[in-house]
């Protein structure tokens, strides 16, 4: 029914490769030049590796809620509200509840709060980094 996968921004990529750069550089002045490549390379790939592992994917059908690998069955959402910039800061800060399941990543400034009442689950909200706010929450919003 819906899908988004969450990755870093290009910028991060790039990023991540010009560290690689200046790494090789910084090891292969002293070390010489085979050095310098394998240092960069590593680091490079390090960064790279962060960075996949980073990308999640949310997915919402008739039946479940599923981000990042948790799953919340949509009879136990009570409500879905989609956050800006602002209210996603307020949430995470002076409003925010220790009890909370927060996937969040820094590079994704909106996100949506996701009510749960469950009884066996003492979570009393999810708060989701996502580039599609709005969307998510109409569509959890939604009965039947």
């Amino acid at each position: 029914m819906y899908s988004e996968k969450v990755y870093p921004p290009p910028i991060s990529w790039f990023l991540g490769a010009l560290f690689g750069l200046a790494i090789g550089l910084v090891f292969g002045a002293p070390f010489g030049f085979v050095v310098g490549i394998i240092s960069g390379a590593l680091a490079a790939g390090l960064v790279t590796m962060g960075l996949w592992r980073s990308i999640y994917e949310i997915r919402i059908d008739q039946q479940v809620l599923i981000a990042e690998g948790n799953r919340v069955s949509r009879e136990h959402i009570t409500s879905c509200t989609p956050l800006d910039r602002a209210a996603a800061r307020r949430t995470l800060g002076p409003e925010a509840d220790p009890a909370s399941l927060v996937i969040m990543r820094g590079w994704v400034h909106t996100a949506v709060k996701v009510e749960i009442s469950d009884p066996a689950n003492r979570t009393p909200y999810l708060f989701i980094s996502t580039r599609k706010a709005n969307e998510i929450a109409d569509l959890l919003n939604k009965k039947g």
